[in-house]
């Protein structure tokens, strides 16, 4: 069994722990008063650290963070730090839990608590208050800035007080000027977040192609931090104690295989605040070869981004060394409701980087994600996107492009792929209105036919979070019940007409076509295909839940949840590759030997010389490019020849 990873259990942990509570408050406390509050005189405090009188060390911390326990303190006249203190005259507690709820859908309110083990904070009006018996429609969240703690009410913010000598020393308010000076303390392996930049290798290396040792580097939030302390670990084992750059000697000359390099950075800065973290685990990637026009395609990580780790790991084991030409992201990155852009691009885009082991990736928004800081990772990736298609869709991988064929990393095997993403912010026109595929129907309508123009053979993935049939209705979904499921936000209107819209050009021109989606693992719906030949029902209108059938020219299915904790979702993901006149489609759960599903998928209109490359010939070709920090390349020469003359055989064979 694989296990469950830390994050995972936090998540559940900490999803546990908030129903625990808000049904403790609902059945037993309506509210405390503002007299249910007292300040606190911790043990020893100085230099940014508090000690409480069972010698427990707490250290300043700069922001809250989920799943962690705080002091919150304001100081005296004396100087002295006092601590906020939930005290009802039954218990006085001022140990307080952060919780933010995450595993929510995407158009959930942003919610947060601070709550001891009996009583949870919150502010209503210019009251404070240790539970609450309103709800509004908006976010309820505490938030932690430039040394003030808030609470936001449906957009309502109200600052924490403190009055030194009042019977009742903690309030709010709603004037930021009245604020007191707060500051954080927490504990425990981890305190407060100092990398900016995680470690990430720069490419794969070729096995046994003399590559030097691969560095990695860390770069911390800003200047004012100093580093104390770097102990760099390669696999889990503790390799070096050093600075923010390590050299992985360790890790030169190694066969085929799956590294992870991570490190724990112990800092302070001139404010007396703490910090230490723990990296994100880098990949490196020791590699025979990628093979030619292959993907690796998932959906819905939500935040499981070792998973990834994993899939690459499965295809090196399926193809006895090889990685895969290219990823595919498609959204639902994130957990929670719909992501803002500064937090995408700054806090999550950087999580997720490590995993990917130096291998080319592009991205689709899902529901959860903000589609402009998406489209912004697809297109900085360098991989031939359209740089104008902003938070819309468009293409975001051209094989044959020079930017993706020049690289020198794995995407210049992937010459005959073209990826065309819809982002699942592209099909609302307004907060107002359901999604509707019309709102990106010309955008795909005019690539079908510029493609189509210049057509030769090549690989067409259409990367769309959300799926074109009707939940419940399609009878090959394991949730099928002949009745709708879900909402409009799963049922798109007029999907029809764009299933419609690529059988047009599939048909005509011969297209491979595959369009690959998400989504639905909420809605307790299992991973399917259609191929050609298959039917497919779509929404017309899903507002009155009208259908249409139309017969499928092109390939439909889902890329993989590559996620646990939600629904359906069993940590599947999707391997794509030339096999032959096939092209071979198999789904796998991460961290198992076996694919759960094969399905070989006829290759139409086979004009290109690579056509018929199985993977047993493709382990023959080697990748041209630069392993991470050196400059030596690799010869390609040998395998170049093995290649031409399969080549040789198979058109023998073929005449």
């Amino acid at each position: 069994m694989t296990p469950i990873n830390i994050h995972t259990k936090l998540s559940l942990l900490f999803a546990a722990v908030s129903a625990a509570f808000m049904m403790h408050f609902a059945d037993t406390y309506v509210y405390g008063a503002a007299e249910d509050f007292s300040a606190t005189v911790p043990h020893t405090s100085e230099k940014g650290v508090i000690t409480l009188d069972n010698d427990q060390k707490w250290f300043k911390a700069t922001e809250l963070e989920n799943g962690r326990n705080y002091l919150i303190t304001a100081r005296n006249s004396d100087g002295r730090d006092v601590l906020l203190t939930a005290d009802d005259h039954r218990s006085a507690e001022y140990i307080w839990h952060f919780y933010e709820e995450k595993m929510v859908s995407s158009t959930t309110p942003h919610y947060t608590y601070l709550y001891t083990d009996t009583h949870r904070l919150c502010c209503h009006g210019n009251d404070l208050y240790l539970t609450q018996d309103w709800w509004s429609e908006g976010d309820q969240t505490w938030n932690y800035s430039d040394g003030r703690l808030f609470y936001i009410d449906n957009g309502q913010k109200t600052y924490l007080t403190y009055t030194d000598g009042a019977p009742v020393p903690f309030g709010c308010t709603d004037n930021a000027a009245e604020a007191a000076d707060i500051e954080l303390y927490t504990s425990g392996e981890e305190l407060a977040r100092c990398i900016k930049t995680q470690p990430c290798a720069q490419s794969f290396a070729i096995e046994g192609s003399g590559y030097s040792a691969p560095e990695f580097t860390v770069e911390l939030l800003n200047d004012s931090i100093v580093a104390d302390s770097v102990k760099w670990f390669i696999d889990g084992e503790e390799s070096a104690t050093g600075g923010l750059s390590f050299t992985a000697d360790a890790l030169a000359g190694l066969p085929t295989g799956v590294h992870h390099v991570s490190c724990i950075v112990e800092a302070h800065d001139s404010t007396d605040h703490y910090y230490r973290e723990k990296s994100q685990e880098a990949l490196f990637v020791i590699a025979k070869g990628a093979v030619p026009d292959s993907v690796i395609t998932f959906s819905d990580i939500h935040e499981q981004y070792d998973l990834i780790s994993k899939a690459i790991e499965n295809v090196l084991d399926r193809t006895d060394g090889y990685i895969p030409s290219l990823i595919v992201c498609t959204g639902d990155m994130i957990n929670g409701p719909t992501m803002d852009y500064d937090t995408m691009i700054n806090t999550y885009a950087p999580r997720i980087k490590p995993y990917l082991g130096g291998l080319d990736t592009v991205y689709v928004a899902g529901n959860h994600d903000a589609s402009k800081a998406v489209s912004e990772l697809s297109i900085k990736a360098g991989l031939g996107a359209d740089s104008d298609f902003s938070d819309g869709c468009g293409v975001i991988f051209r094989g044959n492009s020079a930017a993706a064929a020049s690289n020198g990393k794995s995407s210049t095997a992937a010459k005959d792929i073209i990826v065309y993403g819809i982002n699942y912010g592209s099909l609302e026109s307004s907060p107002a209105l359901p999604q509707d595929y019309s709102n990106v129907k010309s955008q795909l309508e005019s690539f079908l036919k510029e493609t189509a123009r210049n057509y030769k053979g090549e690989i067409i993935i259409i990367s769309a979070h959300a799926g074109l049939h009707a939940l419940g209705v399609q009878p090959q979904s394991g949730s099928s019940t002949g009745a709708w499921a879900g909402s409009t936000a799963y049922n798109i209107s007029n999907s029809y007409d764009i299933a419609e819209l690529i059988n047009s050009y599939a048909v005509k021109y011969d297209m491979n076509i595959l369009y690959l989606f998400g989504h639905d693992h909420s809605r307790g719906e299992t991973e399917f295909i259609l191929t050609e030949g298959d039917t497919i029902i779509c929404p017309t209108d899903s507002a009155d839940w009208q259908t249409n059938t139309t017969e499928l020219g092109f390939t439909y299915a889902h890329s993989g949840y590559l996620s646990t904790v939600i629904g359906s979702a069993d940590a599947h993901f999707s391997f794509i590759y030339r096999n032959g006149n096939d092209l071979a489609y198999e789904l796998f759960r991460a961290g198992s030997s076996e694919y759960v599903r094969h399905t070989d998928i006829p290759l139409k209109n086979l004009k290109l010389l690579n056509a018929a490359s199985p993977v047993s010939t493709a382990k023959a070709l080697r990748s041209t490019g630069n392993s991470p920090k050196t400059s030596g390349r690799f010869s390609i020469t040998p395998f170049l020849i093995i290649s031409l003359a399969m080549v040789i055989i198979s058109r023998k064979r073929r005449k």
